[in-house]
């Protein structure tokens, strides 16, 4: 498969790329290591996931850089709202986590790649230079991740909604029913509703369930 023409030597202009990452230091660093290297143009960086779908709407970038921990909208859901939105950017994750659950929930959402933040630049640099390639990519030490991602079953998550996962994630930060209908702007009754269905869903009991599973799966972080 030929590569993607904006890697060529003659390419008319460098991979836009938007940094999504709740870690403000991580997103300077990375965002200075990328601008060093002529081929790259980092077109906007953030770390809340609304903005990093609203960024990747309005410029349009080669390649989004996301992490899954986000507040309000977890990087997971931005990225599953990215690639469905703008089907052109290449997405890669760029996690501490080597959890199955974390990696499997990242490549549904859309992603492309799945790097550790523990690798150096060159090997976050490699797993960029597939996923613009139009290949996938993970950390050579995930292979065992993605075989048993393979042998397991369906992830319950998967049933839940674009909403139902934002409730799930605020119920699991800590906010009340009333602070959660304010955020969204629906009614009490309608986040009650969204809150059974998402433990029918997922065969949990109650929302201390609910903060166990999503720090598990990486919906929330473990200091959110």
């Amino acid at each position: 498969m030929q590569g993607n023409p904006i890697l060529s030597h003659g390419a008319a202009r460098p991979v836009r790329v938007v940094l999504a990452d709740e870690q403000e230091l991580m997103r300077e660093g990375l965002a200075a290591l990328l601008s060093q290297q002529d081929r790259f143009e980092v077109v906007g960086t953030t770390g809340d996931g609304r903005d990093c779908l609203r960024l990747c709407v309005d410029r349009k970038p080669d390649l989004l850089v996301f992490n899954e921990n986000m507040p309000g909208l977890n990087g997971i859901e931005a990225a599953r709202r990215v690639a469905s939105r703008c089907p052109q950017t290449r997405m890669l994750c760029l996690s501490e986590s080597a959890d199955r659950p974390c990696v499997r929930a990242a490549f549904d959402a859309g992603a492309h790649g799945y790097v550790l933040k523990r690798c150096t630049f060159a090997n976050l640099v490699d797993g960029i230079d597939s996923v613009l390639s139009s290949r996938y990519h993970v950390s050579p030490e995930l292979a065992h991740v993605l075989v048993e991602a393979f042998c397991q079953g369906h992830d319950p998550a998967s049933a839940l909604t674009p909403r139902e996962k934002e409730v799930a994630q605020l119920y699991a930060e800590g906010h009340s029913t009333r602070q959660i209908a304010e955020r969204l702007h629906i009614s009490m009754k309608t986040v009650g509703t969204h809150r059974e269905h998402i433990l029918a869903k997922l065969e949990l009991e109650g929302i201390a369930d609910l903060t166990r599973y999503a720090l598990r799966t990486g919906l929330i972080a473990l200091d959110a």
